[in-house]
This record gives C-alpha cells, sequence and structure tokens, in this order.
C-alpha cells in the first residue's frame, strides 16, 4: 500500500527568485498567489477569490521565466473571468513550458463541490484546461482526486499526477499505477508552500 507520506512531495514556491540555479532534484509548482498562505489548508485558502491566482501568475510572469523546464504554472481553471486560450498564451509568450491544474476544485468536497460541479466549475473544467495545455505543447501535471479524473488526464497525455490531499491508501495505490504511464509519475502536495 501506499501512503501520502511516502508519495514524493512536489515543491510549492511563491517566488521565481527562491529557485536556485542548480537543476532540481523534482518538478516545482509556481504559484505566487499561494505567499502569505501558511499551514496545509493553503490549497484550499488560495481559492478564495480575493487571491486572483491567475492575476497574480500572469502578472508575477510578465517579464518571462528564466529556467522554464520542470516549471509548471499553477492555474486556476475555474476562473470566470479569463479564458484558458488567453492564459495560455500568456504563458507561452512568458517562456513557462508546464500547466497545472492549481488550485483545485478537488481541496473542496461535500455540497460545495457538488455545486460547484453542477455550474460546471468542477474537475471537467479542469481537464479541459489541460487537454488545451497538451494540444498546444505544454508539459501539464493534473492534481486528482478520484481515479477516473486520473485516468482522463492521462488520456489527455499529461506528464504527472499529483494526489489531492484527502487521497485515501487505496486511492493512492490506484493512482501510483496509473502514474506508471506517465514520465514523471505522482506526487503529493506538500504539508506548506516552501517546504518539499
Amino acid at each position: 500500500m501506499h501512503s501520502a507520506s511516502t508519495l514524493r512531495p512536489i515543491q510549492m514556491v511563491t517566488d521565481l527568485a527562491t529557485i536556485s540555479d542548480e537543476p532540481p532534484q523534482s518538478v516545482t509548482v509556481y504559484c505566487p498567489s499561494c505567499e502569505g498562505l501558511e499551514g496545509s489548508a493553503f490549497d484550499s485558502l488560495v481559492l478564495l477569490p480575493i487571491h486572483d491566482a491567475n492575476g497574480r501568475l500572469l502578472s508575477e510572469l510578465k517579464s518571462g521565466i528564466a529556467r522554464p523546464k520542470q516549471i509548471f504554472a499553477g492555474v486556476l481553471a475555474l476562473d470566470p473571468f479569463r479564458r484558458h486560450a488567453d492564459i495560455l498564451k500568456a504563458l507561452e509568450t512568458a517562456g513557462c513550458a508546464g500547466v497545472v491544474n492549481f488550485p483545485s476544485v478537488t481541496a473542496i468536497d461535500g455540497e460545495m463541490r457538488v455545486s460547484l460541479e453542477d455550474f460546471g466549475y468542477g474537475a471537467a473544467t479542469e481537464l479541459n484546461l489541460l487537454r488545451a495545455a497538451v494540444a498546444k505543447g505544454f508539459s501539464a501535471l493534473a492534481v486528482v482526486d478520484s481515479f477516473g479524473m486520473a485516468q482522463e488526464a492521462v488520456a489527455s497525455g499529461v506528464s504527472g499526477l499529483i494526489a489531492a490531499r484527502h487521497a485515501n491508501d487505496a486511492m493512492l495505490a490506484e493512482l501510483s499505477e496509473l502514474a506508471h504511464e506517465t514520465s514523471l509519475g505522482l506526487f503529493r502536495l506538500p504539508d506548506a508552500v516552501g517546504e518539499p
């Protein structure tokens, strides 16, 4: 069996300057809107509209990205004000070669999640972003919270999977098997921003 503690954590950074010039040991998610969000609730807090995750990301990337390999821009696929095509074009212009659906609806469950799915702001929207990114030549990581979501992500050509925080051991075992079909494998979210 796999547990979240045995999975490789993905590095989460809020400032590109903190990424060393050394080749990374692992992939890195760049999400400037996570700055100042402490503790393990960062993945749900960053979804709040006050953070304007995509606005901040695009603003920070205006000057470009110096080390594009292995850095995945965290894109909020559920942004009601920006089209996926426009976000991907801006990322391409900035020299960013990777995309991940983070912040992600996978941090939400219960009635709120059902409501978001009913209004078209759920996993299907995130998968559409990833499909579009892969079709445009981006490398993509998928934050997933179900085997079905992971299967769709892998079928769309993502390079790796990131298990949602609430994944149980049985789901982690399934995701681990499926992740063998990707080039980067399976990761987990870190316990806090800036920590492995």
